[in-house]
């Protein structure tokens, strides 16, 4: 990679991630961020300038706040710094999509703001849950999620691939647990995620429409910065189609490591982790696709991609 270095320090990809973020370091960001328009707003929105008050397990709380300091961040790069391209983890998108150019920063807040109280409602009318499963490809993935569901009934889905081993999914909250359960017997890693929610899978359903009503309501417009779409893992320039993309990407899984494959093709080898968090910057350590840096101060304890 020595060779490449230069390359990677001019040309840069910028990505944002997902829920999944730990309390303790998402208050972090909201504290260095603190005099951001969009931190100032969270804070009249939710009443308290005080995150220690906040339940970042809860969507309700935890969209805007990753989505407001992801972007605080991304506008700390130096001008003449802009990123190549763009691309971001689940919710994140709306930040990759905001940095691009292709809705407002307002807009995406408001976005992220619906999205977070949407995903509340779906999980309220039929509670969910998420589990990272480690350790395993794809094909260990359905071998597990077979075995979960003879064991009992409910939605179970991949709602994510992190990594070449590293899974996200998705379902009703016991099909989850049991197949956290069977997972520990066959020797993986597996943990369920501190999210409030079965998101990426037909749990979501119930609120598309609502969702789509919202997204629907925003302007999009050509960006100046392509966008690497994580549900296709296709660079995106079109603002219809990546307005039903967003739309699509509540349902559909986070093809994760196909996207980031999509940015090295695309002649980028250095991508930069907005935050909050570096979770983003671990998962591509661990992956060496291309090279990862993150924009925060590191020190974060470890958080998974959802």
């Amino acid at each position: 990679m020595s060779g490449d270095r230069t390359v990677d320090d001019q040309v840069f990809g910028l990505a944002f991630p997902g829920q999944g973020i730990k309390a303790d370091v998402l208050r972090e960001a909201l504290y260095r961020h603190r005099a951001h328009p969009l931190v100032l707003e969270l804070g009249r929105h939710f009443g308290t300038d005080d995150p220690r008050v906040l339940d970042f397990e809860d969507t309700f709380h935890a969209q805007p706040a990753i989505y407001a300091t992801g972007v605080a961040e991304a506008e700390r790069l130096p001008p003449g710094r802009r990123p190549a391209l763009t691309l971001g983890h689940s919710l994140g998108e709306l930040a990759a999509a905001a940095t691009a150019g292709v809705i407002g920063v307002e807009d995406g807040f408001g976005l992220a703001l619906k999205r977070g109280e949407l995903c509340r409602g779906g999980n309220t009318r039929r509670p969910g849950a998420m589990a990272a499963v480690m350790g395993t490809d794809l094909a260990g993935i359905e071998w597990l999620r077979r075995r979960a569901l003879g064991h009992t009934t409910g939605v179970l889905e991949v709602a994510g691939v992190n990594g070449r081993r590293q899974t996200v999914i998705s379902g009703d909250a016991g099909a989850v647990r049991e197949a956290v359960r069977v997972a520990g017997g066959e020797g993986l890693l597996a943990e369920i995620l501190p999210i409030s929610g079965g998101f990426h899978s037909p749990l979501m359903n119930g609120v598309v429409p609502a969702w789509r009503e919202a997204v629907n309501a925003v302007d999009f417009r050509v960006g100046d910065t392509p966008l690497v779409s994580t549900v296709t893992a296709e660079v995106v320039t079109d603002p219809g189609e990546v307005r039903e993309l967003l739309v699509r990407a509540l349902l559909m899984p986070v093809r994760w490591i196909d996207a980031v494959r999509t940015v090295r093709d695309e002649g980028v080898h250095h991508i930069r982790d907005a935050g909050p968090g570096t979770t983003l910057h671990k998962l591509g350590r661990r992956e060496k696709i291309v090279r990862f840096t993150a924009l925060e101060p590191q020190g974060e304890p470890e958080e998974a991609a959802t």
